[in-house]
């Protein structure tokens, strides 16, 4: 199959896995839990008008639509048009980039909603586990090691190429790159792990499977990346870096199918989102 034609259809994938399917499950999830757990009977849920959530479900639907619309443009304009690889790169980075946009609009949506309901959060007494939390209550040991060992074969894999004095070759630069990464995500783990509850409702079983969740997302997106940047850094060394493009789109969807897992509601308590009793 022609080099141009897998990447067209790696890059098809990209536009409907992060701009259709991914977003429409989390559209129609954000449906399901407007319509079933309603203002009337889950007040501290929406601590806004009704009006501003139901804008906010389609401004989040028109937004994906407008991704899907402008990929299939971009996808046409590609396939008529090839371009070489290092044009490749720059498109499906930069339109994953918009991609992620509604996205991001939701993770901060969601940051105001949390505020607003511990301002007007009533109660008056506090509640605080004291069981201890480690990181292996949330990632298996084994998922830990395997984490470790991917990135010490990418610290060996950047000794050997360095040898060959390559002048495309970023050196120890790919090194400091990835620490830095994983000193990011560790930091975030342990501000889950360890920092103020965000949603003042959010039941305990529920913040713990919240903290899982983040863990692991980190954990294989740090996988994700430092196996993508060996994989880019040997495809040059062999010369075969017109491969880039169909491994780059690939690495994308990897993360998307990530990320969009903090998105899932699983076995969440909604009963914590009810009015409060009536006192008599």
């Amino acid at each position: 199959m022609p080099e141009h034609i897998t990447f067209h259809l790696v890059f098809l994938g990209q536009i409907l896995l992060v701009s259709f399917y991914l977003p429409k499950r989390v559209h129609d999830q954000m449906k399901y839990v407007f319509e079933t757990y309603t203002p009337s009977t889950h007040p501290k849920l929406y601590p806004r008008p009704v009006e501003h959530y139901q804008r906010s479900i389609r401004t989040y639907r028109n937004w994906n639509l407008f991704m899907l619309s402008a990929g299939l443009l971009i996808f046409a304009a590609l396939f008529i048009n090839p371009h070489d690889g290092d044009v490749d790169n720059a498109i499906v980075m930069g339109y994953f980039f918009a991609q992620m946009f509604p996205v991001i609009l939701l993770d901060i949506s969601s940051l105001k909603e949390f505020r607003l309901m511990r301002t007007v959060n009533s109660r008056t007494t506090r509640t605080a586990e004291l069981h201890p939390r480690r990181l292996f209550d949330f990632i298996s040991p084994t998922l830990f090691g395997i984490t470790v060992i991917t990135y010490v074969a990418f610290v060996l894999l950047i000794l050997y190429i360095k040898q060959f004095e390559f002048p495309w070759f970023g050196g120890y630069w790919n090194i400091l790159g990835i620490t830095i990464m994983n000193l990011f995500f560790a930091s975030m783990v342990l501000w889950q792990m360890y920092g103020k509850k965000l949603n003042p409702h959010q039941a305990y079983a529920d913040r713990i499977r919240s903290i899982e969740t983040t863990t692991k997302i980190m954990v294989f997106t740090s996988i994700a990346a430092t196996v993508f940047v060996a994989l880019s850094v040997a495809l040059s060394a062999f010369e075969i870096r017109h491969l880039l493009p169909v491994f780059l789109s690939l690495y994308c969807q990897s993360l998307a199918a990530i990320g969009f897992q903090a998105y899932r509601i699983g076995h969440t308590n909604f009963d914590v989102y009810k009015g409060d009793p009536l006192v008599t």
